[in-house]
């Protein structure tokens, strides 16, 4: 080790000997036991080495949100360079004696990471190097190997682990989850995959694909997501999973031209950054409106009574509404003028909107003090993922406008103010404009139908 030893413990190039591996991975993981352990001392926590061989179940990613999360996430983000390091390490270390870089899974596996360790400690240097043998063209290789397997097992893992990370602990639901995630996958599955040697860019993004759809299953097996907002998201998730994987192909290629390629490890913790750099930032989502209009073929004073509450609808025939969108039923008021409370049920529950502005046969405007959720999600069970029990579709305001055509014609405006707690929002607001859409168009519909019918 030189004077540059920092950039020597950061590298990704190169060898590492048993000795040099021992003594590094000694000296780090004292270091940061004493950092972990005066962090968890100022929160009034003891700390010892037993955490690291049965770590406790709030310090995992699917128990952050529960007890004590400021802790451990805090303990989470000082690991980060030590994870850089270790992998860095290890992975040297690996192609030092001669085996494939895959196996670096188990440095994340409490027990087998130990036993990795010890082995690699004392395992002798190999003349072989299976780790980063160059890709060679002239060899094909079969798509579905152990490794390729592997490849996609270790994908999956992350794919849980960072939706997690993005909905339940930092409740955010932007550009780490719906872009940086499926890029995620699908260059550590074909990272595996082209590791192996050349792959064509079509078995490279049939892998990529195969990696995001399988997460969205077990998203839905283990009653995390349901099906209605994973196929809202296939279409933003899918392009990038592929482009993942075919960046993770050109970059081993580009390894066997001796360039000098991002790093595997770098690429994973790109992800959670994105998703830490959100949640510190808060940014707001916009307000948007959406206006929906109809003509009715009745004097405006007889459209308003319809307006302020209207009997029960029929059941939908919109394939939107039977997928499981919220959908409105029936209305009724209680009292008149500003003060007074409209009740809008859904097909979820009732939205509770205090009048503000009540222009008989003009103006009939609320805001919206209680909602119910947005939508009942597609699924073999009943679950509540954290997008819909924290309502990230709220509706703010809305109002009716009339505007009288003639004696027995009128111009009835419906118009609601949302925000919508996705990103990207260009995105997401395609979609939901067309949910508010269709939920103003049935309520209009059935004021028409119901005015006209006098």
């Amino acid at each position: 080790m030189t004077q540059n030893w920092w950039k020597w413990l950061f590298s990704w190039e190169g060898k590492v000997g048993r000795f040099q591996y021992l003594l590094a991975g000694t000296c780090l993981s004292a270091i940061k036991f004493a950092i972990d352990w005066s962090v968890a001392r100022g929160f009034g926590e003891t700390w010892t080495l037993w955490n690291y061989v049965f770590p406790r179940q709030e310090s995992l990613f699917l128990g952050m949100g529960g007890n004590r999360p400021a802790l451990y996430c805090t303990l989470w983000l000082i690991a980060i360079p030590f994870f850089w390091v270790g992998i860095a390490l290890t992975l040297r270390r690996l192609r030092d004696v001669g085996k494939a870089a895959g196996w670096v899974f188990l440095f994340f596996v409490p027990l087998a990471n130990l036993g990795l360790f010890l082995w690699l400690s004392l395992a002798p240097s190999s003349p072989i190097d299976l780790a980063t043998g160059p890709m060679n063209s002239d060899t094909p290789s079969r798509i579905w190997t152990g490794t390729t397997v592997f490849g996609v097992f270790v994908s999956t893992v992350l794919g849980l682990l960072f939706v997690t990370l993005a909905a339940r602990f930092f409740a955010e639901y932007g550009w780490g989850l719906f872009l940086g995630l499926p890029f995620l996958t699908g260059f550590v599955a074909s990272w595996f995959l082209n590791k192996q040697g050349p792959h064509t860019g079509l078995e490279t993004g049939t892998v990529s694909t195969l990696t995001v759809l399988l997460v969205g299953l077990v998203l839905i097996g283990f009653r995390y997501e349901g099906l209605l907002c994973l196929l809202m998201a296939l279409p933003l998730a899918l392009p990038f999973s592929i482009a993942g994987g075919h960046f993770a192909r050109y970059i081993l290629s580009a390894r066997a031209r001796s360039a000098a390629p991002p790093t595997f490890a770098a690429c994973v913790a790109l992800v959670p950054f994105m998703m830490l750099a959100q949640h510190m930032a808060n940014p707001e989502p916009p307000v948007n409106a959406v206006t929906t209009s109809i003509t009715i073929d009745a004097p405006v004073s007889v459209v308003w009574k319809n307006v302020v509450a209207f009997p029960p609808l029929q059941p939908p025939d919109e394939w939107i509404f039977r997928a499981g969108i919220a959908y409105p039923t029936a209305a009724q008021i209680v009292g008149s003028g500003p003060g007074a409370v409209r009740y809008c049920r859904f097909s979820t529950g009732d939205f509770v909107e205090p009048i503000t502005v009540w222009d008989e046969d003009h103006l009939l405007a609320f805001d919206v003090s209680a909602q119910p959720p947005a939508l009942r999600e597609l699924s073999p069970w009943k679950i509540t993922p954290p997008h819909v029990e924290r309502n990230y579709m709220r509706s703010k305001h809305g109002q009716f406008r009339l505007m009288a055509l003639g004696d027995h014609r009128t111009l009835l405006e419906g118009t609601t103010w949302y925000q919508d707690y996705f990103w990207p929002q260009a995105y997401w607001r395609a979609w939901s404009d067309v949910i508010v859409h269709r939920i103003h168009m049935r309520v209009l519909e059935h004021v028409k139908e119901q005015a006209e019918a006098h």
